[in-house]
């Protein structure tokens, strides 16, 4: 109990633990630190809601006025019954974010942690929670609190641990996460369940690709899941050989993904099992002796610094982060620093955010220094930022043509015909369809109908020559012209034009009878854009035209009937 009670006293945050009758079992040093006016009843069989009411009473906790006990009722409903985390501003002006989380047996653990500088820039900042336990329960309880997927594989890359929320990600596999699945079978599992869409059209390929990055894990993987969800998959060995992996859900993150990365587990069931999670951890963590030269790193000091872990035993910490000794020689307690200035073993200058914790041991003082590069922020956070533009193109271009799809040509549509009713001009669209493509197709096979249709796109976009004008797939062998402020004498000659441009590449159609060259018709309307006027009028009239340019004999651009 010593040794766990000094690893609690030594983290960043306000640890307590209430049993299922709501009464408190422990506390770290740092929660007493915080409610030091109620030192007199911190001890273990207090119950909460007293805590409460006398921390009310003595000024600890501001209760507005007359309604105290609303505000306690409210208090004590989101205590037993913990919806998320709560954010609270203490009497001195700073901010503490509490986390309460029911475990498995009934029992509330709470975590206090200090978030002022990112709620004065952000709001928000995701705390580091942690909790070493050394029962396999009471460790299994800590990581399914995690907010972010955990998985752990075994040197034959069997499973060993996952929490809930990586059950979660993965619903449609959750069924084969029993300890001892090989991480390939798991894969296979979600596959024939169409948990990948990135694997539609070689699954076998994609298999062997996913299974070479996490059996070689290095930068951070940006995984699809159905529903156009995204995953940032963080996977390290351990020094067993295993693999510990992260995943975290960037969809409702892409915000806060740059914040900064804590360690998520204390593992105390063994040394191995704790070293492991360290050697994960993409933070830099090192102890420190009370004259500031370094014991221990973890490999993240190589990523960080350009240091290796054992190059930078007995070096002083100040080699790392100059300003580190003035935290150093804070004395107690729990020191923190953001924003501070840190060199790489190349000179680099680096960003980092600092945190000491001083070691409740016998001894010599000692420090855990956690040291979270904040340079990689800005570069993630415009990796992510290039590949949700990249989605958006994707997402309204034609794959086989490369034009504009029909997604983006009906939202094109919709704007250009407000935009001219607003100014009072014309709207001009014209509908194109191939002659006989059918034919063409069963003469020609499909592979070379994709060509055909490719070609005639590239012929229809180089006769829409105006910046404005839009030219898209409506379909099958359809496309569409939108011309924006084109009358009909313009529109008309525009699609004249098309019907030229598509007869000049003679491109053979060995079944049409139409001619002996792939041909198309075009259907052309163009009226006075009217905001009480659906659009929809505005295709009827082109549909009725293209069907009068079919009917008179194909091969030609025709105006629809009055």
């Amino acid at each position: 109990m010593p040794l766990y009670q000094s690893a609690i006293d030594a983290m960043d945050a306000g640890i307590v633990l209430w049993d299922a009758q709501d009464r408190l079992v422990l506390c770290n040093r740092q929660f007493r630190w915080l409610y030091e006016p109620l030192a007199d009843l911190v001890r273990p069989g207090v119950t909460f809601e007293n805590l409460l009411r006398a921390a009310i009473a003595r000024g600890v906790i501001e209760a507005p006025r007359p309604d105290v006990e609303g505000f306690v009722a409210a208090r004590l409903l989101e205590h037993r019954e913990p919806q998320g985390p709560l954010l609270r501003e203490m009497p001195d002006g700073r901010w503490r974010r509490i986390t309460e989380q029911r475990l498995a047996d009934g029992s509330l653990l709470a975590f206090s942690i200090d978030v002022t500088a990112l709620v004065e820039k952000e709001r928000a900042l995701e705390a580091a929670r942690a909790e070493s336990q050394h029962a396999r329960k009471q460790l299994q309880d800590a990581i399914d609190a995690l907010p972010e997927g955990f998985a752990l594989y075994d040197t034959d890359d069997r499973l060993v641990a996952c929490n809930e929320r990586y059950r979660e990600i993965y619903a449609s596999s959750a069924a084969s996460m029993q300890p001892g699945t090989p991480f390939e079978e798991i894969l296979r599992y979600g596959l024939a369940r169409g948990q990948y869409p990135a694997a539609e059209g070689d699954p076998a390929g994609w298999l062997r690709e996913r299974l070479h990055q996490h059996r070689h894990p290095g930068e951070p993987l940006l995984q699809e899941l159905p529903g156009n969800r995204w995953l940032r998959i963080d996977e390290r060995r351990t020094r067993q050989g295993g693999v510990a992996g992260v995943r975290t859900d960037v969809t409702e993150l892409v915000q806060r993904e740059q914040q900064l990365r804590q360690l998520n587990h204390h593992l105390a069931e063994s040394r191995a099992q704790l070293q492991a999670v360290i050697s994960t951890a993409l933070a830099a963590i090192l102890t420190v002796d009370a004259s500031g030269l370094i014991r221990s790193a973890n490999p993240a000091t190589a990523r960080v610094f350009g240091w290796e872990p054992d190059e930078l035993a007995g070096r002083p910490l100040a080699l790392l982060v100059p300003d580190a000794a003035l935290h150093l020689a804070a004395g107690q307690g729990v020191q923190t620093g953001g924003d501070l200035p840190a060199r790489h073993r190349d000179g680099r200058s680096l960003t980092v955010h600092l945190a000491l914790s001083r070691l409740n041991l016998p001894g010599p003082a000692q420090h855990v220094a956690l040291i979270t590069d904040l340079t990689e922020r800005e570069v993630a956070a415009r990796a992510l930022r290039e590949a949700n533009q990249r989605l958006a193109q994707l997402s309204e271009t034609d794959a086989l043509t490369g034009i504009a799809n029909r997604r983006l040509f009906e939202r094109r549509l919709t704007e250009e015909w407000q935009r001219c009713a607003r100014r009072g001009e014309s709207v001009a669209l014209l509908l194109v369809d191939v002659d006989h493509f059918k034919r063409y197709n069963d003469a020609q096979g499909h592979v070379a109908g994709d060509h055909c249709l490719a070609e005639m796109a590239a012929v229809l976009r180089s006769c829409a020559r105006r910046a404005g004008d839009l030219v898209a797939r409506w379909g099958g062998e359809e496309f569409a012209l939108l011309l924006p402020g084109a009358g009909v004498d313009e529109a008309l000659a525009v699609g004249r034009h098309c019907v030229a441009a598509v007869a000049e590449r003679c491109h053979p159609h060995p079944d049409s009878s139409v001619s002996a060259h792939v041909s198309i018709s075009v259907g052309v309307c163009s009226v006075p854009a009217d905001a009480n006027m659906p659009v929809a009028s505005l295709v009827a009239r082109a549909d009725a035209a293209l069907y009068a340019a079919k009917h008179a004999g194909r091969n030609r651009a025709a105006l629809a009937p009055d």
